[in-house]
């Protein structure tokens, strides 16, 4: 069994990136969150991704992440796409200096980062096969409930991929209740 393409997203907008994360994971692929252009600097040393998505809101940080990633080995046609909320003259320009693919605008979608980078990648990429290939359903097809999930222990589960913890993502307003057990009358 081969492993699966990686992915490294850093986007501070919480919602996306759980959005992302979830898509690219029902699709079978490693995503790696990370939470600065640092630490997707640092996900890309141990690792070559087969897509860097890094966000503009980490301003100089994303473009010099962009950077240093680039220079990485195998990194020099790998697609690293920069998104923004409105990206304007400056922002590509500065985007395209650090060596960055293309520029997104936000809100976008897997499919749109697809259809972003499908022109700079070659059609036989592992990052456009796996996906028509992966273990994703048919848009047709009827949802199928999973059985009931259990543990197990050195492989991959809802919080593990490849032996590695995936990044939990909260929100500032979500509260986790704390289990209380029932009192014993």
């Amino acid at each position: 069994m081969s492993t699966p393409p990686i992915v490294i997203i850093a986007e501070p907008d919480t919602m996306i990136s759980s959005a992302l994360r979830v898509e690219f994971t029902h699709l079978d692929f490693a995503v790696f969150l990370a939470a600065s252009g640092q630490e997707a600097e640092d996900y890309a040393a141990h690792a070559v991704a087969h897509l860097v998505v890094l966000d503009a809101k980490l301003h100089l940080a994303a473009y010099d992440a962009c950077v240093r990633i680039r220079r990485r080995p195998g990194y020099a046609t790998r697609p690293i796409v920069l998104t923004a909320n409105h990206p304007s003259a400056r922002i590509k320009a500065a985007a395209e200096k650090a060596g960055a693919t293309v520029v997104l605008p936000k809100p976008y979608s897997v499919s749109d980062l697809v259809s972003a980078i499908s022109p700079f990648v070659p059609a036989n990429d592992r990052l456009l096969t796996h996906r028509r290939q992966g273990r994703a359903m048919k848009e047709s097809q009827e949802w199928v409930p999973a059985s009931n999930p259990t543990w197990q222990s050195g492989i991959n589960s809802a919080l593990t991929r490849n032996g590695r913890l995936l990044t939990i993502v909260r929100g500032p307003s979500v509260s986790i209740p704390l289990y209380r057990r029932p009192a014993v009358s």
